[in-house]
């Protein structure tokens, strides 16, 4: 399993463009308030064939992400443009933040930089747990290379375990 368990316990903020809706922002206190855990994927680029497959799976399976009180959202290292050209042509059912970095930066982002760093490559995704409006790390994934991103049930097995099965499942 390609995860490690991070000690870091300060509270993560942020508010970004939302390019599924339009560029309005989005905000981690909002998506805090609505769930108890958020999956960030981090991606490479809005050309990454890999990166693609793996918004595609997460979007199949987002119903499995929605019973768990999760929510998904893929960051790109780019414009609000093209994060709505992903959302039109796969369709998804979460939001797709744009965080491009700034030009003077080694990061691929700007906000999420510091969590790039836990990472070995992209894309990766880091799972956030909500606790009193904030959002704390509490585990990352993927930083075995861009081909060794996990399963989506890899990922729901982390949530779970993380969640203390403290969310009520939904049916359906």
């Amino acid at each position: 399993m390609s995860n490690s368990r991070i000690a870091r316990r300060e509270p993560f903020e942020f508010t970004l463009s939302d390019a599924s809706a339009g560029g309005e922002e989005l905000s981690s206190s909002e998506l805090a308030a609505e769930h108890e855990a958020v999956l960030v994927v981090l991606l490479r680029s809005h050309y990454c064939p890999r990166c693609r497959d793996i918004v595609q799976s997460l979007r199949d399976e987002y119903g499995s992400f929605a019973s768990r009180s999760t929510a998904v959202v893929p960051v790109l290292p780019d414009s609000v443009e093209r994060g709505a050209l992903w959302q039109r042509r796969y369709e998804l059912p979460f939001p797709v933040l744009a965080d491009p970095a700034d030009s003077d930066v080694d990061s691929e982002f700007d906000t999420f930089e510091p969590y790039e760093q836990y990472l070995r490559s992209l894309p990766g995704a880091a799972l956030f747990r909500s606790n009193d409006g904030d959002l704390e790390l509490v585990a990352t994934f993927g930083n075995g290379g861009p081909k060794e991103f996990p399963s989506v049930e890899t990922i729901l097995s982390e949530i779970d375990a993380r969640t203390d099965g403290e969310t009520e499942r939904e049916a359906g």
